[in-house]
């Protein structure tokens, strides 16, 4: 089988989520994958063969700081990149002919299922959300966009089915929904590799910090220090170099180790964050989000589940996270089964 795989451009948690699902499927099934994320991601994360072919779809949320969406840019882009589709369907279509493709799945770009409708193929979402969920809650400051929403939410309805994955939105506007676990990478404890690495005491407890660069920079940062009890590791340096922060890379420490040998994780919720600190039992701190229609959802599962840790963006910002680090250390979690 030939599977035509198009992934949103609008983050690597989508593109983690893809990976997992793909690398499960049969040998047999010979996957394409349509995304701007890089090749080398799908490199670095399958096992598997796959082809891959470049295209950019969609845009997701354009991004103002890394809990903050630019509106107005998002649905101008958007805009753009569905009248360029228009003219791209025929090319699609070949393509989808030349590849001998038997299945478009999608997660979660709406065009995908207008190729796979204008081919005669069978189509699969999935995903926990849609972009016609997020920009939904834009109209209100920018009703002019309204007929382009309605169109998202036709080419999503044309998807023979949805692979609802937990916790996910309603989305009764696909035909026929299917609800899955949650989905996401289980890592394996690394702790000692990383105590030793950084000559870190084995009393200290370790928080992975996850937020992003982007609008982070005044973070007072060099307050991290002021956690002697803690150190802190990350992707993206630190203005200021705190003592207790240290900066990791994909070369040393797969970060689904990273979650499973840490004691809390730091970062905006997302899916990928959200599945992955549930998968491997460890609270997540995370901060409020606005215009944002999947954040209730996922605020409200990990609240359920017992991990989640709310901090106000204030006192994010001013590293005013005494009151988290105390609830971290009280909280006794057990993964959930995925």
């Amino acid at each position: 089988m030939n599977i035509f795989y198009y992934v949103t451009s609008h983050g690597y948690g989508h593109g983690v989520r893809t990976c997992c699902l793909a690398e499960a499927l049969p040998s047999q099934c010979h996957i394409t994958f349509r995304t701007t994320l890089p090749e080398a991601f799908f490199r670095e994360e399958l096992t598997r063969q796959f082809n891959y072919i470049p295209g950019e779809f969609d845009c997701g949320c354009i991004q103002s700081d890394g809990v903050t969406t630019d509106v107005a840019s998002t649905l101008s882009r958007y805009a753009m990149l569905a009248e360029r589709n228009k003219a791209f369907l025929d090319n699609e279509i070949h393509l989808c002919k030349t590849h001998n493709v038997d299945l478009i799945i999608s997660d979660i770009t709406p065009f995908a299922f207008e190729v796979a409708h204008a081919c005669s193929l069978p189509s699969i979402a999935i995903t926990n959300f849609t972009w016609y969920d997020i920009y939904q809650e834009y109209l209100d400051d920018m009703p002019q966009y309204r007929p382009m929403l309605d169109t998202i939410k036709k080419q999503y309805g044309l998807a023979d089915s949805l692979l609802a994955l937990s916790p996910a939105l309603t989305m009764d506007y696909f035909k026929n929904r299917i609800p899955v676990n949650v989905v996401g990478r289980k890592g394996k404890d690394v702790r000692n590799h990383i105590l030793s690495r950084f000559s870190i005491q084995k009393d200290k407890k370790i928080g992975l910090i996850y937020v992003g660069n982007f609008g982070m920079h005044t973070a007072q940062w060099n307050d991290l220090e002021k956690f002697t009890e803690w150190e802190f590791l990350g992707v993206y340096p630190l203005p200021g170099n705190p003592r207790n922060f240290h900066l990791i890379t994909k070369e040393h420490f797969r970060y689904q180790d990273l979650i499973a040998s840490t004691d809390a994780m730091f970062s905006k919720l997302g899916y990928g964050a959200v599945s992955e600190c549930m998968l491997n039992g460890k609270p997540i701190v995370y901060l409020p989000r606005t215009k944002f229609a999947e954040y209730p959802v996922l605020e409200q599962a990990v609240i359920n589940w017992g991990g989640g840790i709310k901090m106000s963006t204030d006192d994010f910002y001013r590293l005013n996270w005494a009151a988290a680090i105390d609830a971290i250390e009280h909280t006794r979690l057990q993964p959930v089964i995925s």
